[in-house]
């Protein structure tokens, strides 16, 4: 049962750490925005990332005497992450992001966990429990108050929002999509490099066609683009676009993808912190408020979720059934 605990707490500490290095992308591409172009920045990381852990699934392939997956029976399970998950969805990440308003973008981002809760429902046949539904009601209520600043300037209205917003929807999606479908290739014994490198693949051939007739890519400009560019790109392929999918993927292993995801309302918070550090900008308590019960309903799925059933399930009332006094007659 000990045991049982601290894998637990090592599965909750790592959906904090993932939704942290998550939450490093938005500065990191507002302060490299103005020297690359938004395919550029979209790709180019990816690429980056998938020849960098590359060589490490040849490493480990080799020593399980696994030969690498590159035959029809086997690549076919990642092209729809690779497409859906990795080349739709950072081109209309990026595309919605440059045609709507960033409060936009940031409401619409919270749909990403009831996407997957839906997807879960298909696809995994996982089932909504009141502690998930309380904990997704705890998390919304603390990134409305962490985004009150965001939501005031949001417009929803103006119609020449209303591609953008409809792209960036569909950017949701596709994360929706991504996150449920790596849990079914989890299940299947797939490892973690497996899944990002090989669905990372197809993501990266969708994109030469764009990188070479969109927005073609000089190597002179891209060398010259700067130190904190340059360190841009290696942050999002390493972190954002490596470590923290592999991490990702490691706790789906004991998590259902509902309770992973839930993770996800942490990024406002998180957001918000590294604005303070990185751009200069302000924090309210209204914005800590919110990052305490974000916390607090991401622990009550991840570590706390079968105790919190089992109290609930004692504490229920048992209907149909009178109290002993009432059925109790004395004669």
């Amino acid at each position: 049962m000990r045991a049982a605990g601290s894998q637990k707490t090592i599965d909750w500490s790592l959906v904090i750490i993932i939704n942290f290095m998550w939450a490093t992308q938005v500065p990191v591409i507002r302060l490299i925005g103005n020297t690359m172009g938004p395919i550029t920045v979209a790709f180019i990381p990816m690429i980056v990332s998938t020849l960098i852990f590359l060589p490490f699934l040849w490493m480990e392939n080799k020593k399980r005497g696994v030969k690498m997956r590159w035959r029809w029976k086997d690549i076919k399970f990642f092209i729809l992450p690779g497409l859906i998950g990795i080349f739709l969805m950072q081109y209309a990440y990026t595309l919605g992001s440059r045609l709507t308003l960033a409060a936009n973008a940031g409401i619409i981002t919270l749909t990403i966990p009831v996407i997957v809760a839906i997807f879960a429902v298909f696809l995994l046949k996982e089932k909504m429990n009141i502690i998930r539904i309380l904990s997704f009601l705890l998390a919304i209520a603390g990134v409305l108050l962490t985004s009150l600043s965001d939501i005031s300037g949001a417009d929803f209205k103006q119609g020449q929002y209303l591609t953008g917003n409809l792209i960036f929807l569909f950017a949701c999606c596709c994360c929706g999509f991504y996150n449920t479908y790596c849990k079914m290739l989890v299940d299947k014994k797939l490892t973690e490099l497996e899944i990002l490198v090989y669905s990372s693949l197809i993501g990266c051939f969708a994109s030469i066609p764009l990188l070479i007739w969109v927005e073609p890519i000089h190597y002179s400009a891209f060398i010259h683009s700067g130190k904190v560019a340059l360190f841009g790109i290696l942050e999002l392929s390493v972190i954002v676009y490596g470590i923290s999918m592999l991490l990702f993927f490691y706790i789906l292993k004991r998590m259902d993808v509902t309770q992973a995801v839930l993770g996800t309302y942490l990024l406002p918070f998180f957001i918000a912190l590294l604005g303070i550090f990185l751009l200069n900008e302000k924090i309210t308590s209204l914005m800590l408020i919110g990052g305490i019960l974000i916390l607090v309903s991401t622990v009550m799925v991840t570590i706390y979720e079968n105790a919190l059933l089992a109290f609930f399930k004692k504490n229920k009332p048992m209907l149909g059934k009178k109290p002993l006094s009432e059925t109790t007659k004395i004669n």
